[in-house]
């Protein structure tokens, strides 16, 4: 079965990966993801099927050049991949202890999930192949994160939590320890453990501590109300944005940088 990524040109430049948007590099987060369209939807969730799903090949280094080449800081889900793909990268492993993973878990990406797959969004992604490709995406992720079971599975959350720490266990014994940087989340993480890492000089501005639910706020606003509205559900408008916002952290959260 032909593949989305196999109709792409292969780029012609590829960047290294490393971190940071703030210090010039690209990330390619949720945000991004979103903002770029049904195409990259499209690819992230094929990516993500070929892998855990079954859903064809996996991508392989050429793939993952023609998806990515244009970025410095990918997803946290195809780190053997990356690690074997691009030895000459740099690695920023940030850890948070499990309590507040959990938490932050149920009060944001678990209502996320829940959300798109009823109503008013089962009916909508009919309407809307913008909203249709977000939608599925999520389907995806969420079957990922909890191991083709829900986030209001036990079983599905107890796999999910293991995964939090086979993560960072697998990143550590497969990255090359001397292009690894490990920090904590709880010890503070800010410029003067990342910018020697980087071999970037610590900026004089205050490491950011990004709103991520305004931004995603904005980025609701801007890119999927208007397509609500445009299929006729107006009145549902004021109920989707608030829906939309739980997601925040989900999407623009900086935790595991590879």
């Amino acid at each position: 079965m032909s593949r989305l990524i196999d109709r792409l040109p292969a780029p012609k430049e590829v960047r290294e990966k490393k971190a940071l948007k703030m210090l010039g590099y690209k990330s390619y987060h949720m945000a991004e993801v979103v903002e770029r369209g049904i195409p990259h939807m499209a690819l992230f969730e094929e990516a993500l099927r070929c892998k855990y799903l079954d859903g064809g090949k996996p991508y392989d280094k050429a793939d993952f050049d023609k998806w990515l080449a244009d970025y410095d800081e990918i997803p946290q889900f195809f780190i053997e991949e990356f690690i074997e793909f691009y030895p000459n990268a740099l690695f920023v492993l940030t850890e948070r202890n499990l309590e507040s993973w959990v938490k932050s878990m149920n009060n944001t990406a678990a209502p996320m999930f829940t959300s798109l797959r009823r109503f008013p969004f089962t009916a909508i992604r009919r309407m809307d192949s913008f909203i249709d490709s977000f939608c599925s995406l999520h389907v995806t992720l969420e079957k990922v994160t909890y191991h083709n079971k829900t986030c209001q599975s036990e079983e599905g959350i107890k796999l999910s939590e293991l995964d939090t720490i086979e993560v960072a266990k697998k990143a550590k014994a497969l990255a090359p320890p001397d292009r690894l940087l490990v920090a904590k989340l709880e010890d503070g993480f800010g410029w003067e453990q990342l910018c020697p890492f980087l071999g970037h000089p610590i900026p004089e501005t205050r490491y950011p501590r990004g709103n991520a639910p305004k931004e995603f706020q904005k980025m609701a606003d801007d890119l999927l109300v208007p397509r609500v509205r445009k299929a006729g559900l107006m009145a549902l408008s004021a109920v989707l944005v608030p829906t939309l916002s739980v997601g925040a952290w989900y999407y623009l959260k900086v935790t595991r940088r590879h």
